[in-house]
């Protein structure tokens, strides 16, 4: 079975429009989207279709695989698609590794495409009440990043996330773009990214923690409280971006590996990849799962549902494992 084949059968497009940002709603033997309603998914035949009708067993429309929704409500081309959702799906083929996989589709990226960061907002009020009243973050965690230039607003009004070269602090390796509107959901990283390198937030500790998103890493900072700077943090962008990890442990400083990603299917496997990848290649690096302890939730979602009394008892070293590593 060929790649696109394993994509398509493999990649429900029900949990890659949820990891989008959309909400999923049941209608009928269907599923449609909370922000598109004009949008019909069947489970059970693996396709989309948009402005449907669906009757009598049939759905009419334009659509398609989930190779077309990415490209429809992701922007992007066919290639770029594929190679989302290979890291997505976390797609393994030909027997290699997908360490090793994830590099060599990067080698086709971003060649020769400067990244240039979005106009800067002289305000930083929507993304301020976004990160911490949306969000939940911690008043002191996003000033913090703030004053280290690693989140600011642009003129639209996004929130945009930024990482830097750690052997070059003025250089800056990547960024992505969060909508601050609540009712309109809006991702996506600004071309010219080095996923190598991700966002990596620097405290000096031994101690690293992995997340999916940056929102994640915040949330696990604001869930530590003040000792959050006894860890460094890094946000790898999705699930399959993960040869930022090898670029880090390369410097030889990290001791402790805390793997944070979601508790949901693509959260799991990207774990338990990472924890094989580094066992064999870092035997001296002690490696730790921390998932959230809610089947399908993220930290943020952790976040958002619980109060500052409960959170007390998820200090992060790492009383919530919920598997063994």
């Amino acid at each position: 079975m060929g790649v696109c084949e394993r994509i398509k059968d493999e990649v429900s497009i029900t949990d890659y429009a949820r990891y989008m940002g959309f909400t999923i709603l049941k209608k009928g033997s269907y599923y449609t989207l909370k922000e598109h309603d004009s949008v019909m998914i069947s489970l059970k035949r693996k396709k989309y279709w948009q402005n449907s009708n669906p009757s009598g067993g049939r759905a009419l429309g334009t659509g398609g695989s989930v190779i077309d929704f990415a490209m429809n409500f992701g922007g992007y081309s066919r290639d770029e698609a594929i190679r989302e959702l290979i890291r997505f799906g976390n797609i393994r083929y030909d027997n290699e590794p997908m360490i090793k996989q994830t590099r060599e589709l990067r080698k086709t990226e971003n060649i020769n495409i400067e990244l240039n960061l979005p106009e800067a907002s002289d305000s930083v009020r929507n993304v301020f009440a976004y990160l911490i009243k949306t969000r939940a973050i911690a008043k002191e965690v996003v000033t913090e990043l703030m004053k280290r230039q690693m989140i600011y607003q642009d003129i639209h009004k996004n929130c945009v996330f930024v990482g830097y070269d750690i052997d070059n602090m003025d250089k800056v390796v990547y960024a992505c773009l969060r909508g601050t509107n609540t009712y309109k959901q809006f991702r996506g990283d600004v071309q010219g990214c080095d996923y190598s390198k991700g966002i990596y937030v620097q405290n000096g500790s031994e101690k690293l923690v992995v997340a999916e998103a940056f929102i994640d890493a915040m949330s696990i900072m604001t869930i530590n409280g003040k000792d959050w700077k006894k860890y460094d943090y890094i946000a790898l962008g999705g699930t399959g971006k993960y040869e930022a990890i090898k670029t880090y442990l390369d410097k030889g400083k990290t001791k402790k590996l805390l793997i944070a990603t979601d508790n949901d299917k693509g959260g799991i496997n990207a774990a338990e990849i990472i924890r094989d990848f580094v066992k064999k290649n870092y035997p001296d690096v002690l490696v730790k799962f921390c998932l959230p302890p809610t089947s399908g939730r993220d930290w943020n979602e952790l976040l958002k549902e619980c109060s500052h009394e409960k959170l007390n008892q998820f200090m992060f070293d790492f009383v919530v494992t919920t598997r063994s590593s």
